[in-house]
């Protein structure tokens, strides 16, 4: 009895060994198989300096497949001159010689034999064109001291990632602290102005790391009037007391803009990071504080950024769905927004 239990136990471990080994080993195409995909591009991307741009689709079968294209739905022609063709698969490859942008388009590859067809995914091909600021006037703003302004910078589409400055015409950074905040949109915002941000060169410029490119929005002209001028110009210095106390003010909202109201939804994958922004106006400069309602902060997972204008959450899980709350607070009084945070 127990030679036939150590028997029956040596023949499951050598099945066990061979289901272990056949799965690292190529089974021959010694039988008839329909085709299968083994090997195909994804999205691939035109890059103004590439030599040439190779659009992969492999597959196996017996008999050997043969491969064919669509190109937005259509068929696609492998015999144009333009193209390179490689050998015994479904790869060719457009060279750069100037005629790229005709060949943007979402491709798909099939292998066929006799006994069947196999379909490859999407491969979407992106010739991105080079981003551009439109050409445009933009009229020179003068604000008093202390009053709050926002300079847009509305950057140009083009290639992700993209990354935004602000610098003047030498390329010096233009200083951001608490009064004055680059949002995650390019716009800059000051909570209130100093007549030392008066500049005839505040200059957006949109970075577009894999095309190389950077691009420059025109110059923006700000003059700041100072408010100590107006008051000593003044024949009354109680008119001159009056404007003093009306540019003291309790915080507004800038970020998000108080048309959406006093709160809002933001969707986040799990895993990803949730990016939440608060930004106010008001003198003196508000400070901003962040809480979840309810509970703490993920300890370990949030970062606060920008001053405390940015709460930084990494890796979202769903015990961070909930409503978190930016305060915006000076000695006058206090702004609040509720973000209402979903995680899918």
């Amino acid at each position: 009895m127990e030679v036939l239990l150590n028997g029956r136990g040596l023949i499951i471990s050598l099945i066990f060994l061979l289901l272990k080994f056949s799965t690292a080993i190529e089974i021959p195409l010694l039988v008839q198989q329909v085709p299968t995909i083994t090997k195909q591009s994804k999205v691939q991307v035109a890059f103004p300096f590439d030599e040439y741009f190779q659009i992969e689709c492999e597959a196996k079968g017996n008999p050997e497949p043969i491969f064919m294209w669509t190109k937005d739905d259509k068929h696609f022609n492998l015999s144009d001159p333009r193209i390179i063709v490689s050998n015994n698969s479904g790869t060719f490859k457009i060279p750069n010689e100037g005629h790229i942008s005709h060949f943007q388009g979402k491709y798909r590859c099939f292998a066929s034999n006799k006994l069947g067809v196999a379909m490859s995914e999407e491969i979407e091909f992106v010739v991105p064109s080079v981003p551009k600021f439109p050409k445009e006037k933009i009229d020179p703003l003068e604000v008093e001291e202390g009053d709050p302004i926002v300079l847009p910078c509305n950057p140009p589409k083009g290639l992700p990632p993209l990354h935004i400055y602000w610098m003047n015409i030498e390329l010096e950074h233009i200083e951001q602290d608490e009064r004055v905040y680059m949002s995650q949109k390019g716009d800059l915002y000051f909570a209130n102005v100093e007549e030392k941000d008066s500049r005839n060169d505040y200059c957006c410029f949109a970075a577009f790391p894999r095309l190389r490119t950077i691009v420059q929005k025109m110059p923006m002209k700000l003059t700041v009037n100072s408010l100590k001028h107006a008051i000593d110009s003044s024949s009354s210095t109680e008119i001159g007391s009056q404007a003093n106390s009306i540019k003291q003010r309790k915080p507004k909202l800038l970020l998000p803009p108080t048309e959406s109201g006093s709160e809002s939804s933001v969707t986040v994958l799990k895993g990803d990071t949730l990016l939440l922004e608060c930004f106010a106006e008001g003198l003196p400069t508000p400070q901003v504080d962040w809480k979840k309602m309810g509970s703490d902060l993920p300890k370990g997972r949030e970062t606060k950024e920008n001053y405390g204008k940015t709460l930084k959450i990494e890796n979202v899980s769903y015990r961070d769905k909930g409503n978190y709350r930016c305060t915006a607070n000076n000695f006058l009084g206090t702004a609040t927004h509720d973000f209402h945070v979903i995680v899918e």
